[in-house]
């Protein structure tokens, strides 16, 4: 957990405290929660029908032109599986995405927080398994960045794709799932 992640406060608190330097009230929550709510969450490997998912480091990434590629898509769906507007502060949105061709599988589970004039924060997990071989592709990629640091017009703020190309990438984890 970063100490931004700990300690996040919206544009109104640092107004608050500036303006209001002579009133006594609560400064620090007595018992801290992240009201973000944000997720780490990388997935859980379950043994299904005699079979293990054995994780492994790797360099390999997933071919992203291969799934630019046109092909019939027999299945997709999204879903969004929490979202919060957080009190008028900005959105909390973690959503799974599930796309199913012949060649290949491509599951994304993306968290997006923006805490408005504060934060900008992508959590992707990747999984991409290509028909005929006998293990999974995952990437964990963890973006940030404080607005303050940014130049990125107010109206592309919800562009999840545009902000994902401009933040810059905190932690890369890839990994292999080998069915055995």
């Amino acid at each position: 957990m970063t100490t931004l992640h700990r300690n996040l406060k919206t544009q109104d608190v640092f107004f608050i405290n500036s303006s209001a330097s002579g009133l006594k009230f609560v400064k620090e929550s007595v018992k801290p929660f992240d009201w973000t709510f944000t997720t780490d969450y990388k997935g859980t490997l379950i043994p299904c029908g005699g079979s293990a998912l054995r994780p492994e480091p790797c360099s390999d990434r997933i071919d992203y032109s291969k799934l630019r590629q046109q092909e019939h898509i027999f299945f997709y769906e999204e879903l969004v599986l929490y979202e919060d507007e957080l009190a008028d502060n900005g959105s909390s949105v973690l959503s799974v995405k599930i796309r199913v061709m012949a060649s290949s599988f491509f599951i994304l589970l993306r968290f997006f927080l923006r805490v408005d004039g504060v934060v900008l924060r992508i959590y992707d997990t990747r999984f991409y398994h290509k028909a005929g071989t006998n293990f999974i592709l995952c990437e964990h990629c963890r973006k940030e960045a404080a607005l303050t640091e940014l130049q990125i017009p107010q109206s592309m703020l919800t562009d999840l794709n545009y902000l994902s190309e401009r933040l810059p990438v905190m932690n890369l984890e890839l990994y292999k799932l080998h069915v055995l």
